[in-house]
Parts: structure tokens; sequence; C-alpha cells
């Protein structure tokens, strides 16, 4: 909801920094070149920035990020159509290759929780010394062995855990605090929208 307020430069910064990394590897994984890709992940953005002010969140029409899954996938197959500059039909394979409901789809909702988490994790990472970061690294997203870790970083498994916790509750924070904004927003614009 903050995104509505264009003047609010710290909403758009961060909006951008969870989401252009999830739109780029969305288009490159339905054919994209990069080039291409940053090209409708600014289209994107452009659309979103021209109707975010008519937005309104309800389970018929459904979540925000369910919203820019939809135009995400729309200009997607627009951009097919367009490169190829031929009709395309229905039973056409490049659109059998965009899901019919990106924003329900596991691939969409999938790279939405891997962005957010390299977000929440680039977010937290200064505030932590670089053997904590490691062993929560190493351990949690390299999914190596806690001894082998603990032997490399020279600690003891018990810091190596304790290491390991402390990130984790911190990126649990930083994401629960981002899902807050998203829900207290959503919250907030159906009361409004109750009250007109």
């Amino acid at each position: 909801m903050r995104l509505k307020e264009t003047a609010d430069a710290e909403a758009w910064f961060e909006f951008c920094e969870i989401y252009e990394p999830l739109i780029l590897r969305i288009a490159k994984s339905r054919g994209l070149q990069n080039a291409d890709a940053n090209d409708l992940a600014q289209d994107v953005f452009v659309r979103i920035a021209k109707s975010v002010r008519r937005w309104e969140p309800s389970l018929e029409k459904g979540t925000f990020r369910g919203w820019i899954g939809t135009i995400a996938r729309n200009l997607t197959i627009d951009f097919l159509r367009q490169k190829d500059r031929q009709p395309v039909s229905a039973n056409d394979p490049i659109l059998q290759s965009v899901p019919e409901q990106c924003a329900a789809s596991d691939f969409y909702d999938a790279e939405y929780e891997k962005q957010l988490f390299a977000w929440a994790a680039e977010k937290i990472k200064p505030s932590f010394q670089s053997k904590t970061w490691q062993a929560f690294w190493q351990t949690a997203v390299e999914e190596r062995s806690v001894v082998e870790v603990a032997e490399s970083l020279q600690l003891t498994t018990g810091a190596i855990y304790i290491a390991r916790s402390r990130v984790i509750a911190k990126l649990k924070k930083t994401i629960e605090r981002a899902s807050e904004k998203d829900l207290a927003a959503n919250s907030n614009n159906q009361a409004n929208g109750a009250g007109s």
C-alpha cells in the first residue's frame, strides 16, 4: 500500500529489491535473454506504477504478489508474441510454456520465497561477524555437515549451532516484518474499502 504514495522512495526501493530479481528469473526461465528480461522487468514496474493506486486486495482478486505475477505473466506473453511478430493462437507452444495462473503456480511461489530469503539475507548479513555468517550459510544453505564446518572455521559444533540459530532467528524476524507490512497494508486497505 505504501507504493500508492509515489513519493515513498524507500517503499519503491524495497519493492524493487525483492521483486526485480524474481521477475528476471521468471523471464529467463521462459527463454528470454538478459536484455529482454531487463526490459520486461522495467515494463512490469511501469505497469505496476501506473495501476497500483487502483489495486485493491480482495479474496476474489487475490494477493498483491498474485497481482504482480499476473502482470508479469501477461507482459511475458505479450513480449513473446511481439518477438515472433506472428499471430499466436491459444494452442501455441509459446503460450503453453507460460503457466495459466502464474500467481498461483508452484514455480512463482517458490521463486518468490527464494527471492524473499535472498533479500532478507542481504539485509541482515552485515550485522553478523564473518564466522557467524559462514557457520549459518555453510550448514543451512550449502548443507555441509556441522562437524565439517566447525573444523574448517575452527569453532566448536556448539558454536556452529548457536551461530546458525541466531542468524535464522534474525532472518525470520526480517521476513515476518516484511510480511506483516504487507498484511497490515492489506488490512488497512480492506478496512478503508469497507467504509467507502
